[in-house]
C-alpha cells in the first residue's frame, strides 16, 4: 500500500468544506422516495453539462442497458489500442449516472487512448439489487461478445460502482466468460452488510456519516433477495480478481473492507496496488483533474493500466507494502 501524506491547500479546503456542509446534510437526508428523488436531481443537473473537450460522447446500449460511450478524437502512439473500459458509477445504488461521471470517463479515454463505456444501470428502489448487478453484468457480457477475442476489458467503478466491478469479476469467473484484464476501484464499496463505524475525528469520512451509510445499508438489505454474487467481496475466492488498483481516502467508511481485500489478494499472490490519501474526500478521483489529489490519482490509474496491460503475467507488480508516496 502506498500512503500519500502530502496535502495541498485545495484538497484540504475541499475536505473540510465537505465536513462542514455535505456531511451535515447527509446526516439527516431521508431515504424515502422523495429523498431519493431529490438525490436523483444531482444526475439530471450534471447531464446538462457539456462533455470534455477532445472526446466524442454518444448514447449507446450495452446488453439492453443504456450507456454513454466516450471516445477520444485523437490518440497518441502509446494508446492502448486493444483495451476498452467499462465504468460503473457510484451513488449508493440510488443516484448519479453517466452525467455525473462524464468528466472522469472522458479523462480516462484521453489518458489511455481508449473507448470508455459508462453504464446507465437501473437503480434502487425501482429495481432490486440483483437487477442492478444483472444490468452491470449484462453490459460486460455484451462487450465481451462484441469485441475480438484478444481485446481486453478493464472494469472500473467508484463507491457502489466498485462493488459492481468486483461482482462482474466474480460472475465472469463462475460462468467461464472472458475475465476482466484489470479492475480499478475508487473508494470501492465491497460489503453491503459490513459494520460501519466512524474513524478518528481528525481523518473521518469527509461527507458520509456512519448513520447515513447505515440507512443505505437497510435499503440495500431490503432489496438484496436473489443476488447471485457475494454480498461481501471479502468472501470471494481471490483468484477471481484480475490485477487490481484501489484508491482510498484515509479514514473513509469503506476503507477497512478495502484494506482487508488488499491483504487477502496480496496473501494469495494476486496483483494488487492500493493508494491511500490523507485529507481526501470519498471517491475523489471522480473529480477528474479538478484538484491536485484527483490529478495525481488519474495519473496513477493511467500508469497502472499501461504497466498492467503491457507486462507479461509473471511480471505483474504485486501488492506494495505501506510507505510514504509522492
Amino acid at each position: 500500500m502506498t500512503i500519500h501524506r502530502e496535502v495541498d491547500l485545495q484538497s484540504r479546503l475541499l475536505y473540510w468544506a465537505g465536513r462542514a456542509t455535505l456531511r451535515q446534510v447527509y446526516r439527516f437526508w431521508p431515504m424515502t422516495g422523495a429523498g431519493i428523488r431529490g438525490l436523483a436531481a444531482v444526475e439530471r443537473g450534471f447531464s446538462r453539462l457539456a462533455g470534455p473537450a477532445g472526446v466524442r460522447v454518444e448514447r449507446t446500449v450495452l446488453g439492453g442497458t443504456a450507456a454513454e460511450t466516450s471516445t477520444p478524437d485523437s490518440v497518441g502512439p502509446d494508446a492502448l489500442a486493444d483495451v476498452t473500459v467499462l465504468y460503473l458509477h457510484g451513488g449508493a445504488f440510488v443516484f448519479c449516472g453517466p452525467g455525473t461521471h462524464r468528466g472522469l470517463c472522458g479523462r480516462l479515454a484521453m489518458d489511455l487512448g481508449v473507448t470508455v463505456h459508462s453504464l446507465d444501470y437501473r437503480m434502487l428502489p425501482e429495481v432490486d439489487l440483483a437487477t442492478v448487478v444483472a444490468d452491470a453484468y449484462a453490459g460486460y457480457r455484451a462487450l465481451s461478445e462484441q469485441l475480438p477475442a484478444d481485446h481486453r476489458i478493464v472494469v472500473a467503478g467508484d463507491s457502489a460502482g466498485g462493488y459492481l466491478a468486483a461482482a462482474i469479476c466474480e460472475l465472469a469467473a463462475r460462468d467461464g466468460v472472458r475475465q476482466p484484464a484489470a479492475m480499478v476501484g475508487y473508494s470501492p464499496l465491497l460489503d453491503v452488510d459490513g459494520e460501519v463505524r466512524e474513524g478518528p475525528w481528525a481523518t473521518r469520512d469527509s461527507y458520509q456519516p456512519a448513520v447515513t451509510v447505515q440507512r443505505f445499508q437497510r435499503l440495500w438489505q431490503h432489496h438484496a433477495d436473489g443476488l447471485e454474487n457475494s454480498r461481501s467481496m471479502l468472501t470471494c475466492d481471490p483468484e477471481v480478481f484480475p490485477p487490481t488498483l484501489i484508491t482510498l481516502a484515509a479514514g473513509e467508511l469503506v476503507e477497512p473492507a478495502a484494506l482487508q481485500l488488499t491483504e487477502r489478494l496480496h496473501a494469495a499472490g494476486r496483483p494488487v496496488e492500493t493508494h491511500r490519501w490523507y485529507s481526501a474526500v470519498h471517491a475523489f478521483p471522480v473529480l477528474a483533474g479538478l484538484t491536485p489529489h484527483s490529478r495525481h490519482a488519474g495519473g496513477i490509474t493511467a500508469e497502472f493500466l499501461r504497466r498492467t496491460m503491457t507486462a507479461p503475467v509473471s511480471q505483474h507488480p504485486l501488492s506494495r507494502h505501506a510507505r510514504d508516496g509522492s
